[in-house]
């Protein structure tokens, strides 16, 4: 009887045990078949009319994105150009709900991310454009870590450059590489002749308007041209530099948000080229010059190992003097920036590619105040050198004043010319010499 109550004991307890183990067995296996929780990040953005300061005193009409309060139902932030920076993770549930506050139909497309067809922003095919005072919702998954960039779909010749671009950027979930900072550069073009077209004041530029805007007030896309070449929507010298410490690695993320192709080149230093348009390169190449056409994003690697004041912008010609130029200052070169622009010379040959412009389109009253603004630049820095730099200082005032007089007496349009390349050679020289610190 003894026995018989041990073994009906045994039994009820492993029957117990193997249910109390079916039990933890089936919670662990649902556990494991649920997916990681996935997080969704929601962005509200809206388009407006703005006006866009390019540079110090100019400003053109533009179109903007910016973020937008759905509990106020109004702006959290004016609209820029670029856009908001949207910033998600490898992984992520992302929501973008567009409020168009501006006159004309816009969509949003993000560029480089493989959306579903209905969240593709291409107007009357993935959906009907958005009207003043309505809303639109895309949902998607970042399921690629990379730089990618978002921007206005409909007539995407003339929105975009308008301004309705932004960088859209998605972090992996485990950093690729090791580094110090990272930095978010979007090239852009602008014909300001696409402002006047839109009902706008021309400011100082109407000059040229017969040239390709139509009587009807309709602006030509294949007759463009553009004047400003911008860095984040600013020219040479109003772009902020990248500030770098010696022995850093930067990420660079450079998106070409325009409609032309450009050589960026960075002086005194290399680049590897890490990713292209959201896919790793297996083998990156070193690199001081890239060439990156419209709508191409590129990550580059830079190693801060030549301490200085370095010039950073396209290689195209007319880009660079047009403004598509900035500086990457080391930290110990700080103090020897003149009131935030990286060389005394900067407001100079701001002034001296607004001159050219004017010169080539023949519009010589225009280029009076702009020889003006170089004389007295030029005049403010000379009183204010050292020795080492009289001799410079002076030459380049002589040839500026040349430059003056020319414009001022009968017009001699190859004196004109030469004046011009020699006051350009000058210019060039000295902000040389101001860099390394030693007369050229």
């Amino acid at each position: 009887m003894k026995k018989r109550s041990i073994i009906i004991f045994i039994c009820i307890f492993c029957c117990f045990a193997a249910l109390v183990f079916f039990v933890l067995g089936a919670k662990l296996k649902a556990a494991s078949a649920q997916p990681n929780k996935v997080e969704t990040k929601v962005f509200h953005l809206y388009a407006a009319d703005m006006e866009q300061e390019v540079a110090q005193g100019t400003t053109l009409y533009s179109w903007g994105f910016g973020l937008w309060d759905p509990k106020k139902n109004a702006p959290a932030s004016p609209p820029s150009v670029p856009g908001p920076e949207i910033r998600v993770k490898e992984g992520d549930h992302v929501k973008v709900v567009f409020h168009n506050q501006q006159k004309e139909v816009h969509t949003i497309h993000f560029h480089g991310v493989d959306n579903s067809f209905a969240g593709d922003g291409t107007p009357d095919m993935s959906q009907h454009p958005t009207m003043k005072g309505e809303s639109f919702t895309y949902e998607f998954d970042a399921e690629r870590a990379g730089t990618y960039y978002y921007h206005c779909h409909v007539e995407p010749d003339r929105h975009p450059e308008m301004g309705l671009y932004g960088a859209f950027i998605v972090e992996p979930t485990q950093a690729k590489y090791k580094t110090d900072g990272e930095f978010t550069l979007l090239l852009s073009e602008r014909d300001p002749l696409l402002s006047l077209a839109e009902g706008t004041e021309a400011h100082q530029y109407v000059g040229t308007a017969a040239e390709h805007l139509h009587l009807a007030g309709d602006y030509d896309t294949t007759e463009r041209k553009a004047k400003y070449y911008m860095i984040n929507g600013k020219v040479y010298p109003e772009i902020p530099p990248l500030h770098v410490k010696e022995g850093g690695t930067y990420l660079i993320r450079l998106i070409n948000a325009g409609s032309e192709v450009h050589t960026f080149h960075t002086h005194g230093h290399h680049f590897k080229v890490v990713a292209s348009d959201g896919r790793d390169i297996s083998n990156p190449m070193s690199k001081d010059s890239i060439t990156i056409g419209p709508g191409e994003k590129y990550d580059l690697l830079l190693k801060a190992d030549n301490p200085g004041i370095w010039p950073i912008h396209c290689h195209m010609g007319p880009h660079d003097t047009h403004g598509m130029h900035m500086m990457m200052v080391y930290d110990k070169y700080h103090d020897k920036m003149n009131h935030g622009s990286t060389s005394p010379v900067s407001d100079i040959k701001h002034h001296l590619a607004l001159l050219k412009q004017y010169q080539f389109e023949k519009n010589y009253d225009s280029m009076k105040p702009e020889i003006k603004e170089i004389i007295q630049g030029i005049q403010g820095f000379y009183s204010i050198a050292s020795s080492d730099h009289f001799e410079e200082w002076t030459a380049l005032d002589n040839a500026a004043a040349t430059v003056n007089k020319l414009l001022n007496s009968t017009l001699n349009q190859a004196a004109l010319q030469d004046s011009i390349n020699d006051l350009e050679q000058k210019i060039n020289t000295m902000e040389i010499g101001l860099q390394s610190g030693n007369p050229s």
